[in-house]
């Protein structure tokens, strides 16, 4: 290998936290002599006490549960919790969409029937069918949320819900812009400095989307928060021929 390249490839991985290369060029590396060392996975006990340490601190800026929800509603609201405490945020946020939309059917599916004490499996299997907008335009149908609230909750659909459920990963990340990256040539040496739009950039998007879902995963379940307690607030009153 080129003493310069050699040299160079030390003082970049020295300054950085993160080397992305082609698999191919990493095994043409290491056949021509740079040492490559693979750095082992963290063993469970240390995964364990980093997570606790996040857990301790994430855990009050989270809502509070909210009291007398339906099981189904509470348990999911408990798995997204936990999800967020173990830093699963990917997982929490659409586990968030899941919480709303089954909120939504949830809420509309009583207000049709009813009452709670008027429980019909089949109706129950059609609401369990179907889209998460034809839910929202149900619920809003029945007068269980304003115009704007449909309005927030589609884009929600657009935005957040479908990409995240579907693992749209370059929609997802299609934002961000990893500046300032040096790039070399491992056959001239040559180094180039460049902005790399993670949208252009399956690796790049790989490593962005963790520090995306952390950044957006207190937003999403705030707004999911909202909705649900919303929706139950508004189901009671309907129950209680309240207007």
């Amino acid at each position: 290998m080129d003493d310069d390249i050699r040299k160079k490839l030390k003082e970049f991985s020295e300054g950085s936290d993160t080397i992305i290369a082609n698999p191919d060029d990493i095994e043409n590396l290491k056949d021509q002599g740079l040492p490559i060392r693979v750095v082992p996975s963290k063993t469970i006990s240390e995964l364990f006490q980093e997570r606790l340490n996040s857990a301790l601190d994430v855990a009050q800026h989270l809502p509070i549960l909210p009291e007398r929800l339906p099981p189904a509603i509470k348990s999911l609201y408990q798995e997204i919790r936990e999800c967020i405490f173990f830093g699963l945020n990917g997982a929490a946020i659409t586990l968030s969409g899941n919480l709303i939309e089954f909120t939504l059917k949830h809420v509309t599916y009583v207000k049709e029937a009813g009452g709670y004490q008027k429980y019909d499996s089949q109706k129950w299997d059609e609401f369990e069918n179907i889209e998460f907008g034809t839910a929202i335009n149900r619920a809003k149908k029945n007068g269980l949320m304003p115009s704007k609230m449909a309005k927030q909750l589609d884009s929600f659909r657009e935005d957040i819900r479908n990409p995240y459920s579907h693992y749209n990963i370059g929609k997802i990340t299609q934002d961000v812009i990893a500046g300032k990256v040096k790039k070399i040539n491992l056959s001239t040496g040559e180094i180039e400095e460049v902005d790399m739009p993670a949208k252009d950039n399956p690796l790049i998007q790989a490593q962005v989307k963790p520090w995306v879902d952390r950044q957006r995963v207190l937003g999403v379940f705030y707004f999911a928060d909202t909705i649900v307690k919303f929706l139950i607030e508004k189901l009671d009153d309907s129950l209680m021929g309240k207007k």
